[in-house]
């Protein structure tokens, strides 16, 4: 959402509620004089004598304010913890009844479709401000499953999905090594990992893309920077057929980032500081991350980096950074795979 949108919310927050500006600072008056006369509040908005009563029978009919049978009529505000409550439960019983209409508009659009024989809709979108709201609507609505395509630079940063995944939704990406070499990007895929997402890298990606429930895709042909190429709001159809199909293909061949699966591995009894950097590093090496990457996520230096490579390696009793990355990959796929001991 807009910065701007958030703070109008936040000194306006009536309004979500359908409650106009002029009526919520009456309220507001009403609530720091506990009672108050028309003319008083008149008075204290600058308005009307008029205006005000339309004001106050306007708060009366939303429940936030009652007047007493004295005459001139005192008005009284509503406590705002039941009264507000009130009118959102109300909201929200009303957007239920709207959420029921969905699927039926969806099987018209359907029908409408295959009456017409027209293809699904491929739109370019050009502006940035769209691109969001789009994938800000995607993300909120998609129900049972994500697929994603990584690669940098980051589509729209500021926009991910959910904190908390839906019970049952299943959100996959691969992600290549332009994108794992940014700093703090390891760090934010374990985060991801963590909420239930499931991960993979490729060396390679062609694009960036993201599957929302099998029925609309957003593609961007932008391999450089933003705004360079389109991007592309795909709605069902041939063409996503063959980009779910694409990413299943793809799935296959990439190579899982497993987090907290791998047993600690020891050089001797009581050795924890190898056991932290194995812990470090395997995960790491399982996933074929390059040298650049690993030490940026481990936040050392090249020559940092070797060090510990070959600390691990004579942990491990390997000879190379092939059989380390192999010895890794086979940690990660069967955790409670022996290690072979250091030989003597």
């Amino acid at each position: 959402m807009d910065a701007a949108v958030d703070r109008h919310a936040i000194t306006r927050p009536l309004e979500l509620l359908g409650i106009g500006a002029t009526e919520e600072r009456a309220y507001r008056v009403l609530l720091e004089r506990h009672k108050a006369t028309a003319a008083e509040i008149a008075g204290d908005l600058g308005i009307t004598l008029r205006v005000a009563r339309k004001l106050l029978a306007d708060l009366e009919a939303q429940g936030l304010a009652t007047h007493t049978p004295k005459v001139p009529r005192v008005y009284v505000a509503a406590p705002p913890e039941f009264a507000v409550a009130a009118l959102i439960k109300q909201r929200q019983a009303m957007l239920e009844r709207v959420r029921v209409a969905i699927p039926e508009l969806e099987e018209q659009s359907a029908r409408s479709s295959h009456a017409d024989g027209h293809e699904p809709v491929l739109e370019v979108i050009t502006s940035r401000s769209h691109l969001g709201v789009v994938l800000t609507q995607m993300y909120e609505s998609f129900r049972n499953e994500a697929m994603c395509f990584q690669r940098a630079p980051m589509l729209m940063p500021a926009i991910s999905p959910p904190r908390k995944l839906r019970a049952g939704a299943i959100v996959r990406t691969i992600t290549d090594n332009s994108m794992l070499e940014m700093p703090g990007m390891l760090a934010r895929i374990r985060e991801d990992a963590a909420r239930g997402e499931q991960a993979r890298m490729l060396p390679v990606l062609p694009f960036k893309m993201m599957i929302f429930d099998r029925r609309a895709a957003v593609v961007s042909l932008d391999g450089e920077g933003p705004g360079k190429a389109a991007t592309l709001l795909i709605h069902g159809g041939l063409l996503l057929q063959a980009l779910c199909r694409l990413f299943e293909c793809v799935w296959e061949r990439a190579t899982p980032i497993l987090f907290g699966h791998v047993e600690t591995l020891h050089a001797r009894e009581g050795d924890v500081r190898v056991g932290e950097l194995a812990d470090a590093l395997v995960p790491l090496l399982a996933a074929g991350l390059n040298d650049k990457a690993i030490a940026a996520e481990l936040g050392v230096s090249s020559a940092t980096l070797n060090r510990r490579m070959s600390e691990l390696m004579r942990t491990t009793g390997t000879r190379s950074r092939f059989q380390l990355g192999w010895h890794a990959a086979l940690q990660a796929a069967s955790p409670r795979m022996p290690v072979p001991a250091r030989p003597a």
